[in-house]
């Protein structure tokens, strides 16, 4: 264990001594062959702006972030590093659209790729309020807004004078999803259903942006174009596309509101085991141990016992596992409430369940000769807002 730090801390300080070499020897490069009055290509050095900034930028902040990693350590060193990265991408993909064109349009619109990076830089923030009850869905729903806004300003600075309903869908696409975020609130009051209606609200959110997106786009300039030709068909396409939207959003919810993983983890388990393990009666302690409580152990060890009865590879049933093993709750204060300690318990509780899902997910891929496609455990660590 003690050399294995040692190696990764060898590594890590390869890497920072690496990036910080190819730094300097852009930096380098670009002064004595550009930015020097008496350099080669001096006259040319404005055309290529957007490659000398971006780049050296670029190569500087993850040189900056191998610096920070290697001397601070902690449980928020990595996370923080990370921050410093996307914050140095921005900048860098700013720099090289402002110095890409001479079109002032171009150069103005561009500095709305800094305020978008921001707005990234919020919601990730929202990792240091897991423990909070509204500040987490308050942050979540500031840097979708935020996003938004900056999109329609960009739009309308790039192509001034363009009349285009995408700026709008867009922005009300945001709207949207920040409104569900703050929906998603509903949670804190302890009813078991609206608790899975609030963890449906909180994820997905991608896919959620372009189911929207399509929707709101296809109600205004679709249905813009059939009412030219028939208004009774563009009111007919309207209500079709808002059936769908209803039809989508209610198989959606009643799906969240009835889907029980642990159960079907349960069941799948003894499927498995039937004829190989004759005492099956432990799957429900575990689960349930594992659900109510958090812990590990006793659900583990029965997964890796079953993986070996069943002869599934120690490796293969480590992937497996690894849900589990991964997970981590969502830390509460040394102080707080009593009712937003409730609330916190019952979010990881749901977190747990979620775990739970990926983990039979796993087995049935299993089941399926689909060693490849295991699920990971990076999209679930009490991470609803993806």
């Amino acid at each position: 264990m003690y050399s294995k730090k040692i190696q990764e801390k060898d590594n890590t300080f390869k890497s920072l001594i690496i990036y910080s070499v190819i730094f300097s020897a852009l930096v380098l490069f670009s002064w004595y062959y550009f930015l020097w009055p008496k350099s080669r290509w001096y006259h040319a050095k404005e055309q290529v702006y957007f490659l000398i900034f971006s780049v050296c930028l670029f190569f500087l902040t993850i040189s900056i972030k191998k610096i920070f990693v290697f001397f601070l350590k902690g449980k928020n060193a990595e996370y923080i590093g990370r921050l410093i990265v996307i914050f140095g991408i921005g900048l860098s993909v700013f720099l090289f659209f402002y110095f890409v064109s001479d079109n002032e349009y171009y150069k103005s619109g561009s500095v709305g790729i800094v305020f978008l990076t921001m707005a990234i830089i919020v919601y990730k923030l929202r990792e240091f309020y897991k423990s909070s009850i509204y500040s987490e869905s308050i942050i979540v729903a500031g840097s979708y807004i935020i996003a938004g806004v900056t999109v329609e300003i960009m739009y309308d600075t790039v192509w001034f004078g363009a009349e285009s309903s995408i700026k709008t869908v867009l922005l009300i696409s945001f709207i949207i999803l920040s409104i569900m975020q703050l929906i998603s609130l509903i949670d804190v009051t302890g009813e078991p259903e609206l608790i899975k209606v609030s963890m449906w609200l909180k994820k997905n959110h991608f896919f959620k942006f372009l189911f929207m997106s399509t929707a709101l786009f296809m109600l205004t300039d679709v249905r813009r174009v059939i009412l030219l030709e028939n208004v009774r068909n563009g009111w007919l396409f309207v209500f079709v596309v808002l059936f769908v939207v209803f039809m989508f959003l209610i198989t959606s919810i009643r799906k969240a509101i009835k889907e029980e993983p642990d159960v079907r983890l349960k069941k799948h388990l003894q499927r498995i085991t039937y004829d190989k393990i004759r005492d099956i009666s432990s799957i429900s302690k575990y689960v349930d141990d594992f659900i109510s409580t958090g812990k590990k152990s006793g659900l583990t060890s029965y997964l890796f016992y079953m993986a070996y009865r069943v002869e599934i590879p120690v490796v293969t049933a480590s992937k497996i596992i690894a849900p589990i093993l991964e997970y981590k709750d969502i830390e509460v204060t040394e102080i707080m409430s009593k009712k937003n300690y409730k609330i916190i318990e019952e979010r990881n509780k749901q977190n747990r369940i979620k775990v739970i899902k990926y983990v039979t997910d796993n087995l049935e891929l299993y089941g399926r000769g689909k060693n490849h496609e295991y699920r990971r455990v990076s999209t679930i660590n009490a991470k609803n807002n993806k």
